[in-house]
């Protein structure tokens, strides 16, 4: 963090000692606690929200997967069914073109 030592604490404590005076010392520690507590909560409720919206994003992403497989699906059974239907013409119209002999 910020790679303070011993000695620094205890020198930035006399200060803050001097300037604010010992009855507005714990006052500031307590005020000092709380804003952390609640700076620590709000990084915990992003990190939560991130992790939500990426669970949400990657179930949007699973269903474009599905409905693109889907597609593909479906894009070959209309070839297969066009497929089919041209065999069946061709076959009738072989069928048609083919001289009737009569008996």
């Amino acid at each position: 963090m910020l790679n303070i030592g011993p000695t620094e604490l205890i020198l930035i404590l006399g200060v803050a000692l001097v300037i604010f005076g010992p009855g507005k010392l714990p006052e500031l520690g307590q005020t000092l606690g709380k804003t952390i507590r609640e700076f620590k909560s709000a990084v915990n409720n992003i990190d939560e929200d991130i992790k939500k919206d990426l669970v949400d994003l990657k179930n949007e992403v699973q269903d474009v997967k599905e409905t693109v497989d889907m597609r593909g699906t479906i894009e070959e059974l209309q070839k297969d069914i066009k497929d089919a239907v041209k065999i069946d013409l061709d076959t009738e119209a072989v069928k048609t073109a083919e001289p009737h002999e009569e008996k």
